[in-house]
């Protein structure tokens, strides 16, 4: 969305309140924000008054409000034809695949250059991430080489090993190649999230090791993982729950080590949100 002052933020995440929409700057002032943490950085600096607290997420989090905004544009709608080629090519070929997608990123914002990634969000049904797979069976899609992925995250990657990393982004497919253009395809479920939101009636700070159990390609990712150990009393099987892709396709057996809050939600849930926390990867299995 475009906001008076001509900033460019993307709307985040499943939950926002009447009359605003949770989000953070993409493009001030001309300056492209790829990374989480200098996106809030911004909106310290800049927009500290958005920062509002949202029971459904369980802390403040930057809310634009609706007199604020310009435009808003949807992927689902407005991400249907872009002035890219090739992106319309790859739309058309998931369509054909029984796929409802649009084209997101940067070329939905207007911000795209020559050598913009292709953002693609597709809405969740049971065959979508198969379909999605098929098409590196039939190589048109491909994925990263190692020295691709190093590149990628030379400019986003946050906390987490960067080897590691790297490794794990050569084994996605939601994170790939087409025709020489990177690609990224996030399967959108927001419906699933909704036991997983506060109010949290349970609030612990905590140091924890966990192994994943049930891994998830969608967004929101909710994984869930059993407690090898931890500084805070609590069950052994906890749900993490992220919004960013880099969770999405987690291997199952990989252990994570997590310093963040364990919150039960007043459904009994316990959740831990890895948006919020600081994480480690131990081991990739």
């Amino acid at each position: 969305m475009r906001l008076r002052d001509g900033s460019v933020w993307v709307i985040k995440g499943c939950a926002h309140p009447p009359g605003g929409y949770v989000a953070l700057p993409r493009v001030v002032d001309g300056r492209k924000f790829k990374r989480f943490s200098e996106s809030i950085e911004v909106v310290n600096r800049y927009y500290l008054h958005y920062l509002k607290n949202l029971r459904e997420i369980g802390r403040r989090v930057p809310i634009v409000p609706e007199q604020d905004i310009v435009e808003i544009r949807r992927w689902i709608l407005d991400g249907l034809r872009v002035g890219d080629i090739e992106a319309q090519k790859l739309l058309q070929l998931l369509a054909s695949r029984g796929l409802k997608c649009g084209i997101a990123g940067s070329y939905l914002g207007g911000y795209s250059q020559s050598s913009s990634d292709i953002d693609i969000h597709c809405l969740d049904k049971p065959e979508a991430y198969s379909e999605v797979r098929s098409l590196y069976l039939e190589r048109v899609l491909e994925h990263l080489s190692l020295s691709e992925a190093v590149v990628e995250l030379a400019e986003v990657s946050e906390s987490i090993d960067l080897k590691i990393h790297a490794y794990f982004i050569t084994k996605r497919y939601l994170q790939g190649r087409y025709r020489s253009r990177k690609v990224t395809i996030r399967i959108v479920n927001c419906d699933r999230v909704r036991d997983f939101l506060g109010p949290y009636v349970d609030v612990r700070n905590s140091e924890l090791i966990a192994k994943i159990s049930e891994s998830d390609y969608r967004t929101p990712a909710i994984i869930k993982a059993e407690v090898v150990r931890t500084s805070a009393q609590t069950n052994c099987s906890i749900y993490l729950i992220s919004h960013r892709l880099r969770f999405a396709e987690l291997p199952e057996g990989t252990i994570l080590s997590i310093r963040g809050a364990i919150e039960t939600n007043y459904l009994g849930y316990l959740i831990v949100n890895l948006d919020a926390a600081s994480l480690d990867w131990i081991s990739l299995d």
